[in-house]
């Protein structure tokens, strides 16, 4: 208590909040506005002059991002300075609570409720951070306070990238590494993407409890993020947690290696976690209150999708087939993908994943119902399911493909429906043929058929 300052500036310091490496955070009193405030302070004053300059425009870069930014999930700056006795400073808003590392240490996994509620928060104030051409750079729990009231607020700009400003150089990194992008650990890159991989790993952790890339010694957890895909966060948090498999989806989306795969905004990844909470009746509805489901009403280019669907079940219940050349239907999990209506029908638009919803015409990979694909799989199965040019979807296209129609064909089964099973699993196949699970479904659906009576 000796070292703590009684003043800092025009501010009175009432108590150390937390320290770091390099810094120290007191809680302090703005004695002119009588309001409780935060001071950050450099921790050591006897630095090299080359360090030091660099520590200070730090400072000074912490403020101009976040004086260019307000919005109520992200902590205001109020100030910054320099004091004779401690050197420069930087005042910002006191958020009482604890930050989200706190509360992950002591309580575990958040409640799918309080996940998808706090993600949404940060996924705001990130978004609202690159709108403003400002790069975080530093998403982890540390820097995510929460306070008692359960608002979720990002903090600590204080390595984040605005406009014009050179305070690093190319190839310096500057974060944590089991938070930070393959390509910022192995490239020194930062940008929007670099962002939303740190926020797929903070929202990993808040689902499941465990890091995305665990460990202590900072060169192994790099080796980890640059080479390593980690264990879904239902694996790592085990049976118990009832983490449904679309949610374990999205958020290793997040965490892709290729920047291109990821989510091109946080939100966009808060509403798919959303929607797979909702889709598999984890959740009723969003907790924020934010209308994710059903889908976004359509352009004028294609009609709403349930009716598209009810159409199509009416026609093929009277044995009459449309080929549509595209199909305009915005998906939570992933726009390129065709619907499961779609596919029933022989009908998908897919095209190669771009991680945008850019319009897509029949040059830009949708199907085209003259030459359908050949697919060895569906033929020898004796059906043709007229799928998408497999060769221009991606790998993880591919993978989520090849998942659900080993879904659909298990139900099929269930049903005792077995042409359909067989159409799933040829689907299945020509998706993803090493896919561990096909094997056993058609073992069981060639048991069923040899149980089958004969016609």
């Amino acid at each position: 208590m000796a070292d703590i300052p009684k003043s800092i500036g025009r501010y009175q310091v009432e108590r150390l909040l937390g320290q770091g490496a390099m810094g120290s955070v007191y809680l302090g009193r703005d004695t002119q506005l009588d309001r409780a405030v935060a001071i950050k302070t450099v921790r050591h004053l006897d630095l090299e002059e080359k360090r030091l300059r660099t520590f200070i425009e730090r400072f000074r870069n912490e403020a101009r991002a976040a004086a260019r930014l307000s919005h109520p999930s992200i902590v205001a700056v109020y100030d910054v300075g320099e004091d004779d006795a401690v050197g420069p400073y930087l005042v910002f808003e006191y958020v009482p609570g604890s930050s989200l590392k706190q509360i992950l240490r002591s309580r575990g996994a958040l409640p799918p409720e309080d996940a998808v509620r706090l993600a949404r928060q940060i996924a705001t104030a990130i978004d609202t951070a690159h709108q403003a051409g400002v790069i975080h750079r530093d998403v982890k729990p540390d820097n995510i306070l929460v306070s008692a009231t359960g608002d979720a607020k990002l903090a600590d700009f204080g390595v984040a990238r605005v406009p014009d400003a050179a305070l690093t150089k190319e190839g310096q990194f500057l974060g944590t590494p089991c938070y930070a992008a393959p390509e910022t650990l192995g490239q020194g890159v930062y940008g929007e993407t670099t962002d939303m991989f740190s926020f797929a790993a903070v929202v990993y952790e808040a689902v499941s409890g465990v890091r995305a890339f665990p460990g202590d010694d900072a060169i192994s957890v790099a080796h980890h993020v640059v080479h390593d895909q980690p264990e879904p966060p239902s694996v790592v948090a085990g049976a118990d947690a009832k983490i449904p498999k679309a949610v374990d989806r999205v958020i290793m989306r997040g965490l892709d290696k290729d920047p291109e795969a990821r989510y091109a905004t946080a939100t966009e990844l808060v509403d798919a976690v959303a929607s797979a909470y909702i889709e598999a009746g984890v959740l009723d509805r969003d907790p924020t209150g934010v209308q994710i489901l059903p889908p976004p009403e359509p352009t004028s280019r294609g009609g709403s999708s349930w009716v598209f669907v009810l159409a199509v079940l009416g026609l093929l219940g009277v044995g009459v087939a449309f080929v549509i050349a595209f199909l305009d239907v915005d998906t939570p999990l992933n726009p390129h993908r065709p619907t499961p209506a779609a596919l029933d029908a022989g009908i998908g638009d897919a095209g190669p994943d771009d991680a945008g919803p850019e319009d897509a015409g029949p040059d830009d990979g949708g199907v085209d119902a003259s030459a359908p694909a050949p697919v060895d799989a569906a033929v020898d199965a004796g059906v043709d399911p007229n799928l998408p040019d497999v060769a221009q979807m991606s790998a993880f296209d591919r993978d989520e493909a090849a998942k659900d129609e080993v879904s659909r064909a298990r139900r099929a089964l269930d049903d005792g429906d077995l042409e359909a099973a067989a159409l799933a699993l040829a689907r299945a196949r020509a998706y993803d043929d090493g896919n561990s699970d096909i094997p056993d479904l058609e073992d069981r659906l060639d048991d069923l058929r040899d149980a089958a009576p004969a016609p």
